[in-house]
This record gives C-alpha cells, sequence and structure tokens, in this order.
C-alpha cells in the first residue's frame, strides 16, 4: 500500500480565526475526491462558531476556499463524474453547487418539504455515472430530487410525485440517496414513520411505479448501485450493530439477514458511501483509532489505517481504488487499497 500526502494540515486551517481561538478545525465533517486525485474538497467546522464552516478545494497544489452562504455544517460533498462541479448537503435544508467551469458564488436551492431549520444528521448528494444527473435527498425534508446536471432543472420529486395519494400511501425518504450509471433509477431509503418495515425503494425516473426491497437493516445510512445496476449495496445499522447487504434486484431475497460488520462502535444516522470496485461493493468506515474499508458482500476488511477518529472525515474514489482522509492533526492523505492480482498498477504510482 501507498501512500501520498494531498494537503497539509496548515492547509485545513481558517485564514480568519477569532480572536484567541486556535486556526485549526474542530473536526472534519465531509470529504470527497475526483478518481484521478486532481481535485479533493473537504468541509471543515466548529460547531461553536459557524464562522469556522468552510469547504475547502485542493486542485493542482492550490487551496481555494469556497463560498458558503450561511456558513452552516457540510454534512456531504460529492464531485460530478468528471470533476467538473461539486454537490455538497448542509445541516439545515440547502443544497450547494458550485460549477468549476464557471467560477463565482454556488448555485443554492433549499429542499422542498422541511422548514430550513437544523435537522438530523443524514443528508445525502449522489451523481449518476454518466454526469447527466445529480441527487440530494435530506432527513429533515423527507423528499428526494433529482436534477439535470446541465441545466439543474428538475427531473424527479417524489414529494410532487406522490402528491394526492392518501397519507398512508406516500412514500417518503430518509436521507439516503444512490443513482444508477445512466441516471435512470434511484434508489433511497424510506422513512420510518411511513412503514413499519424497513426497506429501501428502488424507482425509476419521472414515474411513480416503483419497488421496495426488503434489506434486514432497521436505520440506512448508505446504497451503492452495482456497475450493471442489478445489485444494491446496503450498509447501516441495528441496535448494537453495524451491518450491511447486497440487494439482487432481478431475485430478491423475501427475508434477508444482513452481515454484521465487526467495527468498533454501531455506525448511528451518519452518512456513508458504499463504492463499487469491480465487484466489490466497499465503504469506508471511521472508528475511533481506525478508519477501516470494508467489503459490504463478505463483511471482511479490505484496508484499516490507523488515525484519531472522532475528528476525520475518510471517502473512496468514485472507482473504489484509493481511500481518501482528511485530518486536522495529519492533513489530506490517499492511501491505494491492495488488490489481486498484486501486479495491478497501483493508482498512486
Amino acid at each position: 500500500m501507498s501512500v501520498r500526502q494531498l494537503g497539509a494540515p496548515e492547509d485545513l486551517e481558517t485564514p480568519r480565526p477569532l480572536p484567541a481561538r486556535s486556526p485549526v478545525p474542530e473536526r472534519i465533517t465531509a470529504i470527497a475526491a475526483t478518481a484521478d486525485l486532481s481535485r479533493v474538497a473537504i468541509a471543515t467546522a466548529t460547531p461553536w462558531f459557524r464562522e469556522f464552516s468552510e469547504v475547502l478545494l485542493l486542485a493542482e497544489g492550490t487551496v481555494v476556499r469556497l463560498s458558503v452562504p450561511g456558513r452552516r455544517r457540510v454534512l456531504d460533498l460529492v464531485f460530478d463524474p468528471d470533476g467538473s462541479a461539486l454537490t455538497a448537503m448542509e445541516s439545515g435544508n440547502s443544497i450547494y453547487r458550485w460549477s468549476f467551469n464557471a467560477p463565482g458564488e454556488p448555485w443554492t436551492r433549499a429542499m422542498t418539504g422541511g422548514g430550513g431549520g437544523d435537522g438530523p444528521d443524514l443528508a445525502q448528494a449522489a451523481a449518476s455515472g454518466d454526469g447527466r444527473f445529480f441527487a440530494t435527498s435530506n432527513a429533515f425534508s423527507r423528499n428526494v430530487v433529482v436534477r439535470d446536471a446541465a441545466t439543474r432543472r428538475v427531473v424527479h420529486d417524489i414529494e410532487n410525485i406522490f402528491e394526492g395519494l392518501a397519507h398512508q400511501d406516500r412514500i417518503q425518504g430518509e436521507g439516503t440517496v444512490a443513482l444508477n450509471a445512466d441516471g435512470s433509477r434511484l434508489a433511497f431509503s424510506t422513512a420510518r414513520r411511513w412503514s413499519s418495515k424497513e426497506g429501501v425503494v428502488v424507482q425509476e425516473i419521472g414515474s411513480r411505479a416503483c419497488t421496495e426491497y426488503r434489506t434486514g437493516i432497521p436505520w440506512v445510512n448508505g446504497l451503492a448501485f452495482g456497475p450493471d445496476g442489478a445489485a444494491l449495496a446496503v450498509v447501516g445499522a441495528r441496535p448494537d450493530e453495524t451491518v450491511a447487504t447486497v440487494v439482487d434486484l432481478d431475485d430478491p431475497a423475501a427475508g434477508p439477514e444482513p452481515m454484521v460488520l465487526p467495527t468498533g462502535e454501531r455506525v448511528d444516522r451518519i452518512n456513508l458511501r458504499p463504492v463499487w470496485c469491480g465487484a466489490e461493493p466497499l465503504v469506508p468506515i471511521v472508528d475511533q483509532r481506525r478508519v477501516t474499508v470494508w467489503n459490504l458482500a463478505t463483511a471482511s476488511a479490505r484496508l484499516s489505517v490507523d488515525a484519531p477518529g472522532p475528528r476525520i472525515a475518510a471517502a473512496l474514489t468514485p472507482d473504489g481504488r484509493t481511500l481518501v482522509i482528511a485530518s486536522p492533526d495529519d492533513g489530506v492523505q490517499a492511501h491505494s487499497l491492495p488488490f489481486s492480482p498484486p501486479d495491478e498498477e497501483d493508482p498512486l504510482r
């Protein structure tokens, strides 16, 4: 395994610290990277001072501080596949989207269905593999919205799609979202107040028709379609355990029993972003003392890196080949995953 330093600890410091306060961020709340590591985005926050909430872009050896209206805590970041745009979900009810082809203030919208106050820490963005669409969801609004990446026009909004149905027949989201490769389908976890059963919904874009799949996971933290769209990786929690399963969308199990991931502590209402690396569904999970990349199909560890857990954020590149970690103490580092066969080219070389 090779390690590459992408940014120094001082790159993460705020240039305008408050009097008698350290410029070091209290914690990293989100991180995302392009497959070639040419761009890395990091969200930093100090909970007791909103002025310390920043989104940083590391690109070509420079650090750019992106404008964040309201400076609320950013919970999730995702790049478009070509790295030309970045979407963020914040702790209130807003979406931010920066286009690097047209620099300037970010495009901002509120998720419909909520009031704009602080909500549960589960809000996600997703991009289709072809880059044509991006999706957003949060636990506060319980809505899921898909937009055209070029025009930002809404092409799918589950609140509008199920409008007019009786309350018990409406489907609401819970904060997680995934798009398949061509953006024709989305997946999201269902809100527990809508259904007494756990499950995820897969829906054709623009259609009310949908299919609900059992997962055996009461609280879902992350979803990812397989490369061919025939499988869905699901990771989340049940009492005292972190669990995962892979749903065969063509032949789903009637009563699935998810596998237990032996994490140091249960993941609890936090964003997780599974990524498929070929046939392997992988997800990085931060514990108190390490970051572990888990194979969700086998519940086995693919990589473990010692790191001070409570203050850091970690993510895989979209191809699943590199783990990127941001820490106030160590800066930003990229760790290549071990591959089989062993002569597979190291992405950091």
